[in-house]
Protein backbone atom coordinates (compact mmCIF):
# COMPACT_ATOMS: atom_id res chain seq x y z
CA UNK A 1 0.00 0.00 0.00
CA UNK A 2 1.25 3.55 -1.35
CA UNK A 3 2.25 6.31 1.76
CA UNK A 4 1.57 9.08 -0.33
CA UNK A 5 3.19 12.58 0.65
CA UNK A 6 3.80 16.15 -0.95
CA UNK A 7 7.38 16.98 -1.74
CA UNK A 8 7.74 20.61 -2.37
CA UNK A 9 9.45 24.17 -1.62
CA UNK A 10 8.77 27.83 0.16
CA UNK A 11 9.12 30.97 -2.49
CA UNK A 12 9.71 34.27 -1.47
CA UNK A 13 6.27 34.84 -1.62
CA UNK A 14 5.63 32.64 1.16
CA UNK A 15 3.57 30.19 -1.87
CA UNK A 16 4.46 26.95 -1.59
CA UNK A 17 4.90 24.88 -4.80
CA UNK A 18 5.73 20.80 -5.16
CA UNK A 19 5.12 17.83 -6.41
CA UNK A 20 3.00 14.57 -5.56
CA UNK A 21 4.98 11.34 -4.47
CA UNK A 22 3.25 7.72 -4.24
CA UNK A 23 5.39 5.56 -2.44
CA UNK A 24 7.27 5.74 1.01
CA UNK A 25 6.36 9.13 2.17
CA UNK A 26 7.18 8.19 5.90
CA UNK A 27 9.69 10.47 7.64
CA UNK A 28 11.73 7.70 9.17
CA UNK A 29 13.18 5.04 6.46
CA UNK A 30 11.33 7.01 3.42
CA UNK A 31 10.98 10.18 1.89
CA UNK A 32 11.71 12.43 4.71
CA UNK A 33 15.07 10.66 5.91
CA UNK A 34 15.70 10.09 1.55
CA UNK A 35 14.90 14.31 1.55
CA UNK A 36 17.35 14.72 4.49
CA UNK A 37 19.80 12.49 3.14
CA UNK A 38 19.81 12.84 -0.45
CA UNK A 39 18.43 16.81 -1.17
CA UNK A 40 19.39 19.56 0.64
CA UNK A 41 20.96 21.12 -2.32
CA UNK A 42 18.38 23.78 -3.88
CA UNK A 43 19.46 23.19 -7.10
CA UNK A 44 18.76 19.26 -6.75
CA UNK A 45 15.74 19.89 -5.17
CA UNK A 46 14.73 22.56 -7.69
CA UNK A 47 15.45 19.63 -10.25
CA UNK A 48 13.65 16.88 -8.54
CA UNK A 49 10.52 19.05 -8.88
CA UNK A 50 10.88 19.87 -12.39
CA UNK A 51 10.42 15.98 -12.94
CA UNK A 52 6.76 16.82 -11.84
CA UNK A 53 4.97 13.93 -10.15
CA UNK A 54 7.20 10.80 -8.74
CA UNK A 55 6.09 7.33 -8.52
CA UNK A 56 9.21 6.76 -5.87
CA UNK A 57 11.93 9.18 -4.71
CA UNK A 58 15.48 7.47 -5.16
CA UNK A 59 18.90 8.96 -3.59
CA UNK A 60 19.43 10.66 -7.52
CA UNK A 61 17.61 11.88 -9.89
CA UNK A 62 18.36 9.52 -12.45
CA UNK A 63 17.91 8.72 -16.16
CA UNK A 64 14.62 8.38 -18.23
CA UNK A 65 14.08 4.17 -17.45
CA UNK A 66 11.39 2.04 -18.11
CA UNK A 67 8.99 1.86 -14.74
CA UNK A 68 9.44 -1.28 -14.12
CA UNK A 69 12.90 -2.21 -14.28
CA UNK A 70 13.52 -2.31 -10.70
CA UNK A 71 16.83 -4.37 -11.23
CA UNK A 72 18.56 -1.00 -12.28
CA UNK A 73 16.15 1.27 -10.94
CA UNK A 74 17.71 -0.12 -7.26
CA UNK A 75 20.85 -0.38 -8.46
CA UNK A 76 21.30 2.87 -9.49
CA UNK A 77 18.91 4.57 -6.71
CA UNK A 78 17.08 6.71 -9.19
CA UNK A 79 13.82 8.42 -8.67
CA UNK A 80 10.80 7.12 -11.16
CA UNK A 81 8.99 9.88 -12.70
CA UNK A 82 5.14 9.68 -14.21
CA UNK A 83 6.41 12.05 -16.78
CA UNK A 84 9.99 11.44 -17.99
CA UNK A 85 9.83 7.31 -17.27
CA UNK A 86 6.28 6.60 -17.82
CA UNK A 87 5.55 9.11 -20.56
CA UNK A 88 2.46 10.60 -18.29
CA UNK A 89 1.34 13.97 -19.06
CA UNK A 90 3.55 16.62 -16.87
CA UNK A 91 1.31 17.70 -14.46
CA UNK A 92 2.12 21.70 -13.03
CA UNK A 93 3.54 21.83 -9.98
CA UNK A 94 0.96 22.32 -7.35
CA UNK A 95 1.02 25.93 -5.60
CA UNK A 96 -0.41 26.74 -2.62
CA UNK A 97 -1.07 30.48 -1.13
CA UNK A 98 0.49 29.67 2.16
CA UNK A 99 1.96 26.96 4.26
CA UNK A 100 -1.59 26.88 6.48
CA UNK A 101 -3.11 26.89 3.08
CA UNK A 102 -1.19 23.81 2.12
CA UNK A 103 -1.16 21.79 5.03
CA UNK A 104 -5.32 22.41 5.05
CA UNK A 105 -5.48 21.05 1.58
CA UNK A 106 -2.59 18.82 0.57
CA UNK A 107 -4.49 15.74 1.99
CA UNK A 108 -7.34 16.07 0.45
CA UNK A 109 -6.23 17.27 -3.09
CA UNK A 110 -3.41 14.59 -2.92
CA UNK A 111 -4.60 11.79 -0.05
CA UNK A 112 -1.64 12.48 1.28
CA UNK A 113 -0.28 11.62 4.70
CA UNK A 114 2.93 13.64 5.15
CA UNK A 115 4.56 17.35 3.44
CA UNK A 116 8.01 18.27 2.55
CA UNK A 117 8.95 21.41 2.65
CA UNK A 118 12.01 23.23 1.17
CA UNK A 119 12.35 26.36 3.50
CA UNK A 120 15.41 28.10 2.48
CA UNK A 121 17.58 25.61 4.50
CA UNK A 122 15.67 23.18 6.02
CA UNK A 123 13.33 20.14 5.49
CA UNK A 124 10.15 20.83 7.03
CA UNK A 125 8.24 17.49 7.84
CA UNK A 126 4.44 17.94 8.34
CA UNK A 127 1.68 14.96 9.18
CA UNK A 128 -1.54 16.36 6.85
Amino acid sequence: MATRCFIGKSLPSNHIIGIYCHYDGYPDGGVGEMLETNYMDETKIDALLELGDISTLGPELGEKHAPKDHKLINAMGWTTAYHRDAGEDLNPLREYESLPDMEKNVAGDLGAEWAYVWMVDRWETISV
